[in-house]
């Protein structure tokens, strides 16, 4: 299946399984609608919560009625922000997902069941969207896994263009946040595809809210995380290491991957939040011959899971497993190797 053809066989496909039933809204009122549920990786971040939004919206003009679906906690203020201003309604889904939603077809967005990161909310798969570099295809009737894609807003603005309809301002607002955080600001891993989609959002949406928002996700409060990321440093060759263990949010987290591999020695930096319940690991990488996702699937091998992109990854180290901070460190120093000499 072509790239081009991608939306048009997701609308042919949707509309041979998604059947009206009888909805009950919150006024007591009832309507017939096709729903479908649109789950997005666990713990979101812009570019899936964008793009789900962007894919809602879409289909909702083809007489489809997605519901906004995820796993996991949403700690990032920008985030939380755009969801807010933007309209966007979603639900969480911490375990069970309610009976009437146990059947509805699922397409998992911006992640894939395949990689451990979108633990599916029910068990009727119908289609994966995604562009993460090590998403394998799973068994299902619809996939459009675009890994040349900085950005999974970009996919679905293309769905916009190719069903030759125009997204209102927010649609196209929160799809060019989405296309601006994963890419840094057109700054890593853009694609003409990227730049393309950005061209046609930009003046459509309101670029002047979404740029504010993104670039103003710090507060005076996380100043002491970046001294305490400072002191607990550990240095390998062109590898930066540190662990917190002060409470902070997973958006610190990956702002502080970016921004100490800023460092003119440093191409890998990899950043852990070392909670009670919980261990984070975020990783980017400024060297084309170091992939982060290579390097975080192989030092959390047997200990947690990750993945992602060549520039940037994200995972969890399994808090059931005791191991010190050190044998960690020595891990991914190993695996900085692994992903050098696999290239």
């Amino acid at each position: 299946m072509g790239a081009a053809d991608a939306f048009a066989r997701l609308i042919e496909l949707l509309e041979g399984v998604v059947s009206e039933r009888e909805v009950t809204a919150a006024d007591g009122t009832v309507s017939l609608q096709k729903p479908v549920l649109i789950q997005t990786h666990d713990f979101p971040d812009h570019d899936a919560m964008a793009a789900a939004y962007g894919l809602q919206q879409l289909l909702l003009r083809f007489n489809v009625h997605p519901r906004i679906v995820y796993r996991g906690i949403i700690q990032s203020h920008s985030l939380w922000t755009m969801i807010t201003e933007l309209n966007i309604s979603l639900m969480r889904v911490d375990k069970n997902i309610p009976e009437d939603l146990m059947d509805v077809p699922c397409i998992v967005i911006d992640g894939n069941p395949n990689n451990t990161n979108a633990r599916l909310v029910n068990q009727n798969l119908f289609g994966v969207i995604d562009h993460h570099v090590d998403s394998k295809a799973p068994e299902c009737l619809f996939t459009d896994i675009r890994t040349s894609y900085g950005s999974c807003s970009a996919i679905i603005a293309d769905y916009w263009e190719d069903s030759g309809m125009i997204p209102n301002k927010y649609t196209a607002t929160a799809l060019l946040m989405g296309i601006e955080m994963d890419t840094d600001f057109l700054s890593r891993s853009i694609s003409p595809s990227d730049l393309d989609a950005l061209h046609r959002l930009f003046f459509r949406a309101d670029w002047e809210f979404g740029t504010r928002i993104l670039k103003s996700s710090l507060s005076v409060k996380d100043i002491p995380i970046f001294a305490l990321a400072s002191a607990n440093v550990k240095i390998s060759g062109n590898l930066f290491f540190t662990v917190i263990k002060a409470e902070s949010s997973k958006e610190l987290i990956s702002i502080l991957a970016d921004f100490f591999l800023r460092l003119r020695e440093i191409a890998v930096t990899v950043i852990i939040k070392d909670q009670p319940n919980s261990r984070h690991v975020s990783v980017r990488s400024k060297s084309s011959d170091i992939s982060a996702s290579v390097t975080i699937r192989k030092a959390l091998s047997g200990i947690g899971s990750g993945g992602g992109h060549d520039h940037m990854a994200g995972g969890v180290i399994d808090t059931s497993i005791e191991i010190s901070d050190e044998d960690i460190f020595r891990r991914f120093i190993d695996a900085v190797t692994f992903a050098q000499e696999i290239q």
